[in-house]
C-alpha cells in the first residue's frame, strides 16, 4: 500500500459513486451536496477542486499496486486537523485503511504541532470498521470525536 499526494482536493467517479451510496449515513453530506458534486464532474467525470483547496491540507490516494483504493484527507480547522477517510467497499477489510491512516499521520508531521480529530457518524455502516482502525492508530474517544496529539502551545517571554 502506497500513499500518492495531491496538491489540489481531486473528486472522481469512483468517489462520487462511493458519496452517491454512503454521503448522507457515512458523511453527512445532502442530497444537494451530492448532487453539486455530479455536476462538478461533467463529462469528464473527475475534477481537481482549486476553489475547496488549501496548501496546508494534506489529500492522499490510497494506492495498492496501482488500483485506486480510496482517500485519506487531512484538513486544516483552525487549531487541528480533521481527518477523514474512505475505502472503497471493494477493498475495505484488508487493513489499508490503518495502514494509510499511520502512514498519512507520519507523511505529514502534522502531529508535531496540531491535534488530529477524526468524527464518526453513528449512522455510518463503517462505523465498527472505522472505530478499529482509529483505535489501532492510538486515537482516544473523547466527546463524539476520536483523537490523537495535543495542540502544542507556546507562551511568550518579556526580557
Amino acid at each position: 500500500m502506497d500513499l500518492k499526494r495531491r496538491t489540489l482536493r481531486h473528486v472522481d467517479q469512483v468517489e462520487f459513486e462511493h458519496f452517491v451510496k454512503y454521503g448522507e449515513s457515512a458523511y453527512g453530506l445532502t442530497k444537494q451536496e451530492i448532487q453539486g458534486y455530479d455536476h462538478e464532474l461533467g463529462t469528464e467525470r473527475a475534477f481537481d477542486s482549486e476553489e475547496h483547496s488549501y496548501a496546508e491540507d494534506y489529500y492522499f490516494d490510497i494506492l495498492v499496486d496501482t488500483q485506486l483504493v480510496g482517500r485519506v484527507l487531512l484538513l486544516k480547522m483552525g487549531h487541528y486537523f480533521q481527518l477523514d477517510l474512505m475505502v472503497f467497499d471493494a477493498y475495505s477489510g484488508n487493513g489499508y485503511g490503518t495502514e494509510a491512516v499511520q502512514s498519512a499521520l507520519r507523511t505529514s508531521n502534522v502531529l508535531d504541532v496540531y491535534e488530529v480529530r477524526a468524527r464518526v457518524l453513528p449512522t455510518s455502516p463503517h462505523e465498527r470498521f472505522a472505530r478499529k482502525i482509529f483505535l489501532s492508530n492510538d486515537f482516544q474517544e473523547s466527546d463524539g470525536y476520536f483523537v490523537k496529539g495535543r495542540r502544542k502551545r507556546y507562551s511568550l517571554q518579556r526580557s
